[in-house]
C-alpha cells in the first residue's frame, strides 16, 4: 500500500470550507470541531439557507463531488474552530484504481441517485415558500449528543469508524 503525507486544514468559526457549485479539491474528515452542511434555495423571491446536517469529529464530507467528478452539491461552514484531514483527488484516484471497475460504477450510480434526491429535496423546499426553512435542520449527524455519560464525555451519535480507518490506512507511515 502507498502512504501519503497528511494534509490538515484549519478553519475559524464562520469560515466557509467550500461553496455549493464549486469545483472539488478533495474530501474532508473532521479531526476536531463541527461544521454545518447547507443548500441555498429560493423561497419566493428570497434566497434562504436550508441546513441539511451538522457534522462533528470523525465525520466525512465532500465525497460526492470526489466520486462523480461533479461540482459541490452543498456548502459547508465551520460552526466552531475546526481542523480537517483532506483526502486529495490524487490520493482518491490512486486508491480507486485498486477497486474493481464494476464496484466503482456502482458507487457512482449511488452518488448520482443521491444527487437526484438532493435536487428533489431542493425543489420541494422551494415549493413550500410559506414554511420557514432556515431555522430547522433536516438531519443532524454529530458524534456528541446533548446527553453525557458518567464521565462527562458526550456519547457517540452514530457509526463513524470508517473515517478513522481511512486516516490510519492512508497516513500510517507518517507516525512510525
Amino acid at each position: 500500500m502507498k502512504y501519503y503525507t497528511r494534509q490538515i486544514r484549519k478553519y475559524r468559526q464562520g469560515d466557509i470550507v467550500f461553496s455549493e457549485n464549486s469545483d472539488c479539491d478533495g474530501m474532508y474528515i473532521i479531526d476536531s470541531g463541527r461544521v454545518r452542511v447547507f443548500k441555498t434555495v429560493k423561497s419566493g423571491s428570497l434566497l434562504k439557507e436550508v441546513e441539511l446536517c451538522t457534522l462533528g469529529p470523525k465525520a466525512m464530507f465532500g465525497e460526492m463531488a470526489m466520486i462523480d467528478e461533479n461540482r459541490r452539491s452543498a456548502s459547508v461552514q465551520a460552526l466552531e474552530p475546526t481542523a480537517c484531514t483532506v483526502i486529495t483527488k490524487k490520493i482518491f484516484e490512486d486508491q480507486l484504481s485498486n477497486i474493481p471497475p464494476w464496484m466503482v460504477n456502482m458507487i457512482k450510480i449511488l452518488v448520482t441517485r443521491l444527487r437526484e434526491t438532493n435536487e428533489k429535496l431542493r425543489s420541494m423546499v422551494e415549493e413550500q415558500t410559506s414554511t420557514p426553512v432556515n431555522d430547522i435542520p433536516i438531519l443532524t449527524v454529530d458524534n456528541v449528543s446533548p446527553s453525557t455519560s458518567e464521565t462527562g464525555q458526550g456519547t457517540s451519535g452514530g457509526k463513524q469508524y470508517q473515517s478513522e480507518e481511512i486516516i490510519e490506512d492512508l497516513f500510517k507511515k507518517e507516525n512510525t
